[in-house]
C-alpha cells in the first residue's frame, strides 16, 4: 500500500521534509529520463540505418528496428551475439583484424562492408563504427551505424561497366576502319557525333561539331546527287535499314570508297529524325576485287589460249598432211608440164588449136599453166607458215617455267579467286598448308589455273552443302604433293580413265568443253610432273599433283 505525505503537515525543518522533497525530486527526473529514452529508442527505431550496440567484447547488447528489417534477423536472435553472424566470407582476416585495432585503440573506423543476411543474401554496408568511452577513458561499449549501399552498389556497377563497354567499344571503333556517325535528317546531313577515327581521312569530330563540314560535302561530287535521292527515297519509302555503296573524298584528295551501313531512328508521328551507323572504308577491298577480276580476266584468257593450243595442235595435223603433199606433188607437176610442153606445141603447130579439157584450149592454158603451178606451190607454202604461226603463238609464254613458286601461295591465291563460289557450294571447307615452303620451279599462273580447275571441278561435283571440300599439301625428299579431295558424287572407274582426254566432259548440259582436265593435265606434264585421279561413285574423288621439289 502506497503511502502519501501531506507537505502541509510537515515542518519544513523536520529532516524529513527535506528527504520528501528530494524523493519527489528524483521522481520527477526518473520520468522525464525514461521520457527520454522513450523518444531516443523511438529516433533509433525510426532511423533508417541500422545501429548496433555492443559491449567492449563485440558482443551485441541491442538493435533498432532497421537492423532486424534489412538483415532479418530479430531483435531476440540477435542480442548476445557477436556481428560476425553477418560475415559474407567477401573480406580477408586481415580486413577484420585491422577494424578491430581500429576501434580497440579508441579510433573511429569508417568503410564499406560486404556482408550476409539470414537468407543468404550479400548487400553492402557503409559502416561507421564509434567507440564509447567512460569517465576514465575505458572503452565501455561500441556503437555502429550502417547504411545499406547495395542498390547504390547496382547503380555503379552497372554504370561502371556501361563505361567500360563504351570505352572497349570507342576503342574497337577507333582502331578500325569502320567510322561511327550520327546524323540529323536533313539535305546536308548535319554531323551530330563522329567516332575519332574519321581522322583516318585527315577530318576532325570538331570540324563536324562546329558544322564547318557536312557530311555531304565529303562525299565524291559524281556520286553526290545520285546517294542523296537515293537516301531520301529509302526513307520516304519507310525503310529503316539502310546500305549504300559509294565514294567519298579526305581532307588530302584521296578518293576511298565505302560501304554505308545505317537505322533511320524515328521520333514523333514515326518521322526520321536522326540517321545513325557506320561507313566503313573498303577501297582495298574494291581493290582487291578489281585486281581479282582482272587476274580471273587473266587467267580465263589463258586458258582459251591453251585450249587454241590444243585445238590448233589438232588442226595443225589434220591441215599439214593434205598440204604436205600438195607441196611434194607440185614440182613433180610442173617437171612433167615443162617436159610434155615441147610435144604438146608441135601438136599445135601441124594441126592447130585443140582442147586440153572442157572449154580449156592449148593456147590460151600453157602460158598460164606455170602461173597456176607456181601459185599453188605459194599458197601450200603460206598455209604451212600460217599453221606454224599459230602454233608458235598459242606455245608462246613469256614467263616461262623458271619461277621460284610456293605451293602454299598458289593454294592461297586460289582459293581466294573461286572463295565466292566455294561459299556457294559447301559450308565445310579445310586446308592443310606445308609447315615450311613448298618451293618448285615453275609457272605460278598456270599453277593457280590447275589449283582452280581443280576446286572448282569439286565444287561442281557436291551435292550437298554439308560434303567437304579439302586440299592438302605434303612434302617428302623429292615431292610436293598436293590433293583436291571432295566427298562428291565421285565417279566409276570407265569414266575416270577419261576425265583428261580433250573434249570428254561429264557436264556437257552445264556448259562443260572437256577441255579443263586435258589443259590441266598438260600444264602438270610441263612441270615435269603427274596428275592422278582416286573415285569412287557416292563418295566422291582425289585430284593428287606430284611435282618435283626445287633443289637448292
Amino acid at each position: 500500500m502506497e503511502t502519501t505525505l501531506n507537505k502541509s503537515h510537515l515542518d519544513q525543518s523536520d529532516p524529513s521534509f527535506e528527504i520528501n522533497e528530494e524523493i519527489e525530486r528524483l521522481k520527477i527526473k526518473s520520468i522525464k529520463l525514461e521520457e527520454k529514452l522513450v523518444l531516443k529508442n523511438l529516433a533509433l527505431n525510426s532511423s533508417a540505418y541500422s545501429t548496433i550496440i555492443t559491449d567492449n567484447k563485440g558482443k551485441i547488447i541491442w538493435v533498432n528496428n532497421a537492423f532486424s528489417k534489412i538483415t532479418g534477423y530479430s531483435f531476440e536472435e540477435t542480442i548476445n551475439k557477436n556481428p560476425r553472424i553477418l560475415k559474407s566470407g567477401k573480406h580477408s582476416k586481415k580486413f577484420y583484424t585491422d577494424l578491430w585495432n581500429t576501434i580497440a585503440n579508441g579510433e573511429i573506423w569508417k568503410g564499406e562492408i560486404i556482408n550476409r543476411k539470414k537468407d543468404g543474401t550479400i548487400y553492402y554496408e557503409k559502416v561507421s563504427i564509434f567507440p564509447v568511452l567512460d569517465i576514465s577513458n575505458k572503452i565501455t561499449n561500441y556503437i555502429s551505424t550502417k547504411e545499406d549501399i547495395t542498390e547504390q552498389k547496382k547503380v555503379d556497377n552497372a554504370l561502371n561497366e556501361s563505361y567500360i563497354k563504351y570505352e572497349e567499344l570507342a576503342y574497337i571503333f577507333n582502331q578500325s576502319p569502320a567510322i561511327g556517325f550520327l546524323w540529323s535528317e536533313n539535305e546536308e546531313r548535319t554531323v551530330e557525333f563522329v567516332t575519332d577515327n574519321i581522322k583516318q581521312w585527315g577530318y576532325t569530330p570538331e570540324e563536324f561539331y562546329s558544322q564547318k563540314l557536312a557530311f555531304s560535302d565529303i562525299i565524291y561530287e559524281d556520286d553526290k546527287l545520285h546517294v542523296m535521292n537515293e537516301l531520301s527515297i529509302k526513307i520516304e519509302a519507310g525503310k529503316e535499314r539502310l546500305k549504300q555503296h559509294y565514294r567519298v573524298i579526305t581532307k588530302a584528295g584521296e578518293i576511298r570508297w565505302i560501304d554505308s551501313h545505317l537505322y533511320a531512328r524515328l521520333g514523333e508521328n514515326n518521322s526520321v529524325t536522326h540517321l545513325q551507323g557506320v561507313v566503313l572504308d573498303v577501297t582495298e577491298k574494291k581493290k582487291a576485287e578489281d585486281e581479282s577480276k582482272y587476274q580471273l580476266e587473266q587467267l580465263m584468257q589463258a586458258d582459251k589460249m591453251i585450249a587454241l593450243g590444243t585445238l590448233v595442235s589438232g588442226v595443225a595435223h589434220e591441215i599439214n598432211n593434205p598440204n604436205n603433199f600438195v607441196m611434194l606433188n607440185i614440182p613433180l607437176i610442173e617437171k612433167v608440164w615443162f617436159n610434155i610442153l615441147p610435144l604438146l606445141q608441135n601438136h599445135y603447130e601441124e594441126n592447130g588449136d585443140f582442147s586440153v579439157g572442157e572449154r580449156l584450149m592449148f593456147s590460151k592454158i600453157k602460158d598460164a599453166m606455170p602461173l597456176l603451178l607456181g601459185g599453188i606451190n605459194e599458197g601450200s607454202q603460206r598455209i604451212k607458215n600460217i599453221v606454224e604461226d599459230l602454233k608458235s603463238f598459242a606455245r608462246k609464254d613469256s614467263l616461262g617455267f623458271n619461277q621460284d613458286v610456293d605451293l602454299n601461295k598458289v593454294v592461297q591465291t586460289s582459293i581466294n579467286l573461286t572463295a565466292n563460289l566455294v561459299s556457294k557450294s559447301t559450308d565445310k571447307f579445310k586446308v592443310n598448308y606445308s609447315n615450311k615452303p613448298a618451293l618448285v620451279k615453275g609457272n605460278k599462273q598456270k599453277l593457280e589455273q590447275v589449283l582452280i580447275n581443280l576446286i572448282e571441278n569439286s565444287c561442281q561435283a557436291l551435292t550437298d552443302r554439308k560434303q567437304l571440300v579439302k586440299i592438302e599439301i605434303q612434302k617428302n625428299c623429292k615431292n610436293i604433293f598436293v590433293k583436291v579431295s571432295d566427298e562428291g558424287q565421285g565417279m566409276k572407274s570407265a569414266l575416270l580413265r577419261k576425265i583428261t582426254d580433250p573434249f570428254f566432259t561429264t557436264k556437257r548440259n552445264n556448259g562443260g568443253t572437256g577441255l579443263g582436265l586435258s589443259i590441266t593435265s598438260k600444264i602438270i606434264m610441263q612441270h615435269k610432273g603427274s596428275l592422278e585421279f582416286e573415285s569412287e561413285p557416292g563418295r566422291g574423288t582425289t585430284a593428287i599433283i606430284k611435282l618435283p621439289i626445287q633443289n637448292g
